[in-house]
This record gives C-alpha cells, sequence and structure tokens, in this order.
C-alpha cells in the first residue's frame, strides 16, 4: 500500500492523505520502463474524482505529433487511441499552487506482466494493442491478437501517413465522396476501408499504376462509387515483401460494386 500525502513539498510533518492506492499492478519479473516520459497537461483519469489524479494501472497511448504521452483513448485520432503503456504510480496533474494541471516527467511501463483487473481504461482494442509487449495475467499466451491498431473515421479526402499502419479508415458521417491516398509504397504496411455511408470511397496509389486488383496488375484506384453498391464494401489493401506492390483484397459485405481505374 501507498500513500501521497498533501503535505508534499512542505515542512516535515504528518499530513492528510489524499489517496492510498495498491501498488501492484504487475505481476512477474522484468517491467520495463520508458523514462523520463513526457506526460501532457490534458492527461486525465475519466472515470476518478478528480480526473486530474492519474491514478496507478491507467492505460496510456501517446500522441503522435508531440511525444506526450496521456491516457488511451479509443475514440481519439492523435495516436492516443493506441494503448501502449501503463502508469506505474500515481500522479497528480494538478499543480498544488495554481490549481491548472502541468505537465509532468514521470515513466511509462512499455512492457512485461500486468494484472488485467488492476487496469484502468482496459478494453479489448487496448488488449490486442498491448499484446505484443504486455503479458496479461487471466491471457497468458496473449492470443488477443487484432488485425487493426486503430480505427479512423474521415468525412473529407485523406492522404495517408506512414504513422497510420495498420489502420481500418471508414466514412462515416460523410455527405460526399472520400478519396484515401496512400503513402509512398514500402514493405509492411497493411490498411483497412469501409464505406459506413452511402457515398463514393476511392482508395489511390501515391505512385500510381502498382495496385494489383481484379485483372488489373497495374491499377491506380479501386473504387465504391456505383449507386446502390457501395454501403458496405470495403478493402484490405497491403504490400508485397519487395514493397513493390499493392494489393487489393475485396473485403465487402456482399457483391458491392467495386471499380478498378
Amino acid at each position: 500500500m501507498s500513500q501521497i500525502s498533501s503535505m508534499f513539498g512542505h515542512l516535515p510533518g504528518m499530513g492528510l492523505v489524499v489517496e492510498s492506492f495498491e501498488a501492484a499492478t504487475t505481476w512477474g519479473p522484468y517491467p520495463r520502463y520508458y523514462s523520463p516520459a513526457y506526460i501532457g497537461s490534458t492527461a486525465a483519469d475519466p472515470t476518478n474524482t478528480p480526473t486530474w489524479e492519474l491514478r496507478v494501472g491507467l492505460v496510456m497511448g501517446k500522441i503522435f505529433s508531440s511525444g506526450q504521452w496521456v491516457n488511451y483513448n479509443p475514440t481519439a485520432n492523435d495516436g492516443s487511441e493506441i494503448a501502449s503503456g501503463v502508469l506505474p504510480l500515481s500522479l497528480r496533474m494538478q499543480d498544488v499552487q495554481t490549481g491548472s494541471n502541468t505537465a509532468k516527467f514521470y515513466a511509462i511501463m512499455v512492457s512485461g506482466g500486468v494484472q488485467s483487473a488492476k487496469l484502468i481504461g482496459l478494453d479489448n482494442m487496448a488488449r490486442a494493442q498491448m499484446s505484443q509487449a504486455f503479458f496479461f495475467d487471466d491471457d497468458l499466451p496473449g492470443d488477443q491478437q487484432f488485425p487493426w491498431q486503430r480505427f479512423q473515421t474521415k468525412i473529407a479526402s485523406y492522404a495517408i501517413v506512414a504513422s497510420d499502419n495498420l489502420t481500418h479508415f471508414d466514412n462515416l458521417g460523410a455527405t460526399g465522396a472520400v478519396t484515401f491516398t496512400l503513402p509512398p509504397i514500402a514493405n509492411g504496411y497493411y490498411f483497412g476501408f469501409h464505406a459506413l455511408a452511402d457515398q463514393n470511397l476511392l482508395v489511390t496509389s501515391n505512385e500510381g499504376a502498382n495496385l494489383v486488383a481484379f485483372n488489373n496488375a497495374v491499377a491506380t484506384t479501386v473504387a465504391l462509387q456505383t449507386g446502390g453498391s457501395r454501403l458496405g464494401g470495403g478493402f484490405h489493401v497491403y504490400t508485397n515483401p519487395a514493397g513493390t506492390k499493392w494489393i487489393v483484397e475485396n473485403a465487402s459485405a456482399g457483391a458491392n460494386t467495386v471499380t478498378v481505374s
């Protein structure tokens, strides 16, 4: 059992305990930590009161653009939707003097054995994302693998970047055509696309003429753009080992019409 006192930084003496927590979220030896980790000021513990008290075991994600760690948020689109670590000790984000949340340098557990029941914010998607680095006490084989690291909705055309790898895209809520432009081709990419709105959805090559689709080995674009045959259509698109071809698999709900050009 660990305790945090409200008198931290004051003159020596006893102070009121503002939070108590069970320190053991891990099991077994060899947990690994990323330190120092930059914890962003927006990090929160949504199910705690107050939310600025981050509890031990909070599942964390890392924002792509800034490298800051914040709480895992499965509906985000900044990188924090990928569960990448666990907070090893409680952390107060609010500054005692100003009352404002401030960024902190801390440590993040990035691999090792964890007790699932002690993790805060863990869901099935987070399990799948974490399964390559973490061993869950209720799932020792680590069989929670999932092909996608994240799901993203786009209602306007979007140029995919390298950090989007293993992302599944959809167009839910779109009111017009959405074109997804693949990144410069390289080995190891895997993307998914589905039309969840009855609008044109196109996937196009960055270089052109290197998509392998139905009866066409030099296609530039695959599309769902036939009225009455778009909704529920989809593709899985991945590269060959040489990094020279995009391979397109039809992942549609039925006999959706796919246009190859």
